[in-house]
């Protein structure tokens, strides 16, 4: 009898090692569910983007559900609304984590957001697919817990400059840029690219994020003469801005847009008219015209007879890459084993993700949680809607 005891005391000590040195492994883990979170602006100024990534998120994951889930799990999937403040972001994120006890995030949207939780959720190992953010310190230096998937500023600003450089033939390259981490991050690899050209910048204008008038902007721009235009805005902004420049003559300029803008609602805020001949970065790669695409069908399992847009997609692709990892992480999932899986995706591509690479950080270094690494560019036409002018670019 003394023995069996004692074995039973060893069996609760070890488990309460075990336990003490994984705290939180299987958070949000049941037989029949996998609890995750994201925070999306839905409401706010960046609604227009927030409302149709989480749609993406809903309709994808939902179609997973009803395919049996994963291992049996069905995906619960809790979205908070943080408006595009950071503050918000903070206190959703703990929300989420300490109380709803999630297992993992998935696709928060926004550089300030992200910026602010990236510390803390790596701090608390919960593993984080996809930061819908192009900041680059999120995954540059890599963290063990956080893996990018869209392009950060740095590549875009890169692609940005040499697309101008080499394809517009541009000689007087001006930016307007959020005037936050993210657009100096982009500004600071415009300049760079185009010093290796030996050129300097026409104009670096940096805009409030909270700017609605760009008046006083725009007779700089002028000023600057420029020939070729990168508008590091997000919409409403970028539309509102393009549609003021042109107001006030500057109709000639090439206007680049950074890829939050790659999708018909910029047309839709600016117009028609003022949108025609805009080009957008874009990493999306999925054919909207295609009715049996495998996207659409997945996304009018939940939303009927509705067309997703690039925000939309972005949600999907998120989910895709994350339910990738899930089923290689295997039936008896932990944190541990899922960044494991996400490590073991190399050059993998998914039905609606481009070709994705991760894998361990003392093998991959900085290049260990990137995500997409190229880009090509859209064009807006005259009905408002989005056709490709040019073929995938990849930085110097």
């Amino acid at each position: 009898m003394k023995k069996i005891y004692l074995a039973i005391l060893i069996l609760l000590a070890v488990t309460i090692v075990f336990s003490q040195a994984n705290p939180g492994d299987t958070n949000g883990i049941t037989a029949t569910e996998i609890k995750i979170g994201s925070f999306q602006a839905l409401s706010g100024p960046v609604a227009a983007i927030g409302v149709p990534v989480k749609k993406g998120l809903d309709a994808y994951f939902n179609w997973v559900n009803v395919n049996g889930g994963v291992f049996g799990r069905k995906i619960n999937l809790i979205v908070a609304d943080d408006a595009f403040n950071p503050s918000n972001t903070v206190v959703e994120v703990k929300r989420l984590v300490e109380s709803d006890k999630v297992f993992a995030l998935v696709c928060g949207l926004g550089a300030p957001g992200n910026l602010a939780i990236m510390d803390y959720v790596e701090a608390q190992k919960v593993p984080y697919v996809y930061q819908a953010a192009g900041a680059g310190i999120l995954t540059i230096p890599p963290k063990r817990y956080i893996f990018g998937v869209q392009p950060n500023y740095t590549t875009e600003g890169a692609i940005a400059a040499k697309y101008l450089i080499e394809q517009k033939k541009a000689k007087r390259i001006a930016i307007v840029y959020r005037n936050t981490d993210d657009g100096k991050e982009e500004l600071a690899s415009v300049k760079n690219t185009i010093a290796k050209k030996g050129m300097s910048l026409a104009a670096e204008i940096p805009i409030e994020p909270t700017a609605t008038d760009f008046s006083s902007n725009i007779v700089k721009l002028t000023e600057a003469n420029a020939d070729a235009v990168i508008v590091m805005l997000f919409v409403p902004q970028s539309s509102n801005f393009v549609k003021q420049a042109k107001q006030f003559g500057l109709t000639k300029q090439n206007y680049l847009l950074t890829y939050s803008n790659a999708d018909p609602t910029f047309a839709a805020i600016a117009g028609a008219t003022v949108a025609n001949g805009v080009e957008a970065l874009a990493w999306v790669n999925v054919d909207f015209t295609d009715p049996n695409a495998h996207f659409i069908k997945v996304y009018q399992a939940t939303f009927a007879g509705e067309i997703p847009n690039a925000y939309a997609v972005a949600g999907m692709i998120a989910a895709e890459i994350f339910t990738e990892a899930l089923n290689r992480a295997g039936k008896n999932l932990t944190r541990e084993k899922l960044i494991s899986a996400l490590e073991s995706m190399d050059k993998w591509i998914g039905k609606i993700s481009p070709m994705i690479t991760y894998g361990p950080i003392n093998v991959k270094g900085n290049k260990a949680r990137l995500g997409v690494q190229t880009m090509y560019i859209l064009r807006f036409k005259e009905d408002g809607t989005l056709e490709k002018a040019f073929d995938w670019i990849t930085m110097d």
